[in-house]
């Protein structure tokens, strides 16, 4: 067939009438639940959810109307004209990743000679004093991170109270440690085969995005799980793709279990993507049952033993159960202050674990932090009385399910509805919160600016920042974690219209991720709890148009 403008019609036209159907069905579900994630996600402002109106009707008619007029014909030009993957590499992976992340780790360190020492926030603060001994040790902020950064910490040559150079070591080691694994990514699109304006743009996608060169020097457990969580959807693909063969060979079994490992450990709720994962490999590909089965419950049963028998062993403190009951709490919270139905019971309860009138004091419907941190919340008596605190929790929904919905929506808006924004980057060392404590502070290399071009250098960067993410809509959606949902939402929904089912496996550990947070999540809108959207986002949208049943090309 000829490349005239009217090729995408007649193929358009020559599709089976069952697959259109298919195709149909498939985006209106998704312009469903787009249309509503706005209208209901509309209805969040500032602390305050208003009613519904006739005109959030509209909004949804308009959304869903738009949405599928572009959807529909646009899903069916991509299933007819995938990008042109698979086949041998076009250029060298292994010199492509070796340049990339060269590039990459040279142009993400500038940001350290802005903000040096680096990035350090409040949680930052608390990993350094328990990876110092001055605190025992907690997995609340996850060991390992912390068991990571101790050394740079405490080997490097440093005055007692100044741990300023341990600071800055760990994290170039970071930012080389994320310019390796995006670099990485940028490889395996030219193991694919993938042509050179693709890897381009994927590099520029990382060269250009501020969020990575700022993340890179910023000390927060999820920078370096967001580039792990990447490769190990980029290894799903590669298992997916091979039809499990990939894994026949030893030593690529062996960095698959490692990196199921790196998840667990490097972020507390990792243990629940490589669960679901696991399993559903093990299901797929039943066939390979003994070959896959013993790995993956040896990784499975060994998280579990060394997160629970020998941290306690070791003395660490579990991470507190208020983390992951932060929904629950602000649907109570919710109830009280708008004095829904309590019985004596659960009155009784809620006012032990909390005094009645400090629920509404301190409930702040974004996060949860108001309740969990409040002064008189007894934590302790949380811990000891775990099943009662959800047995009451589940027997309030149902008479208050009005301020249990309102309350849910509001903890969750920002990870679904595009509209809600919040702070996504943290500018070097503020004050207040102990830092000083180990002698950081914001000083900045002088070695290119002076102190006066280095407080407009920085100016210039935040105010940039703020503009890109709220006025320069193009470029906006590129540090909005509702859009990036949406966008790896859009992208499994083209692989199960292309009918690739099993290539919907490397999506499971982002939506389980995603799918946590809407449990658990503390706070209504944090970027960094999705930040592997944002590092893999280059590979998924590509994902719907790789072909089945190859191994890469090595070379």
């Amino acid at each position: 067939m000829t490349g005239n403008s009217n090729d995408s019609e007649q193929l358009t036209a020559e599709r089976p009438p069952a697959e259109k159907r298919r195709i149909t069905i498939g985006c209106l579900v998704f312009s469903f639940l787009l249309a509503l994630s706005f209208a209901v996600g509309g209805k969040v402002s500032g602390k305050t959810f208003s009613p519904f109106t006739l005109r959030d009707f509209f909004v949804f008619t308009a959304v869903f109307a738009v949405s599928c007029a572009a959807l529909i014909p646009l899903t069916e030009l991509l299933l007819h004209r995938p990008f042109p993957l698979g086949g041998k590499a076009r250029f060298s992976p292994r010199r492509v990743w070796l340049v990339s992340s060269a590039i990459l780790f040279l142009c993400w360190i500038c940001s350290l000679f802005l903000y040096y020492p680096g990035s350090v926030s409040p949680d930052s603060v608390a990993c350094i004093t328990r990876a110092l001994g001055r605190a025992r040790l907690s997995n609340q902020q996850p060991l390992f991170y912390i068991l990571l950064m101790k050394p740079f910490l405490l080997l490097i040559p440093q005055s007692a109270k100044d741990v300023t150079a341990g600071v800055v070591a760990f994290l170039v080691f970071q930012a080389m440690a994320m310019a390796v694994l995006t670099g990485y990514l940028l490889s395996w699109l030219a193991k694919r085969g993938a042509p050179r304006w693709v890897i381009l743009c994927a590099g520029a996608y990382f060269i250009f995005n501020p969020v990575f060169p700022m993340y890179s020097v910023t000390m927060w457990k999820d920078v370096l799980f967001g580039g792990i969580v990447a490769a190990y959807v980029l290894n799903l693909t590669d298992i997916v793709t091979s039809s499990g063969e990939f894994l026949d060979n030893r030593r690529n079994m062996v960095w698959f279990l490692f990196l199921n490992l790196l998840v667990a450990f490097m972020r507390n709720n990792g243990y629940y993507l490589i669960a679901v994962t696991l399993v559903v490999l093990t299901v797929v590909y039943r066939k390979r049952w003994k070959h896959m089965l013993p790995a993956f419950l040896a990784v499975l049963i060994l998280v579990l033993l060394i997160q629970g028998p020998v941290y306690d062993a070791c003395g660490v403190e579990p991470s507190p159960f208020a983390e992951s009951v932060g929904i629950p709490l602000q649907q109570i919270a919710r109830t009280v202050s708008d004095g829904g139905s309590v019985t004596p019971e659960q009155h009784d309860f809620l006012n032990r674990l909390m005094p009645m009138e400090d629920w509404k004091k301190d409930y702040t419907p974004l996060s949860s932090n108001g309740i969990k941190f409040s002064p008189s919340f007894r934590n302790a008596f949380l811990e000891k009385n775990k099943s009662q605190f959800l047995k009451i929790w589940a027997g309030m929904m149902v008479p208050n399910l009005g301020s249990y919905l309102k309350a849910y929506v509001m903890e969750t808006c920002g990870f679904w509805h595009i509209g809600t924004s919040n702070w996504v980057l943290y500018y070097g060392v503020g004050k207040g919160y102990g830092a000083q404590n180990y002698g950081l502070s914001l000083q900045g290399s002088n070695a290119l600016l002076n102190s006066t071009q280095m407080r407009a250098a920085r100016a210039f960067v935040s105010s940039s920042f703020q503009k890109m993410q709220r006025t320069y809509l193009p470029f906006g959606w590129m540090v909005s974690i509702a859009t990036l949902f949406w966008l790896t939402a859009f992208a499994a929904l083209l692989t199960l219209l292309s009918r690739k089912t099993k290539l919907l496996i490397p999506f499971l550990p982002l939506l389980v991720l995603w799918g946590t947070l809407m449990l658990a999540t503390p706070t209504f809108c944090e970027f960094r709890y999705l930040f592997p959207y944002a590092v893999v986002l280059p590979a998924v949208l590509l994902l719907p148009f790789l072909p089945y049943g190859e191994t890469p090309d090595e070379n």
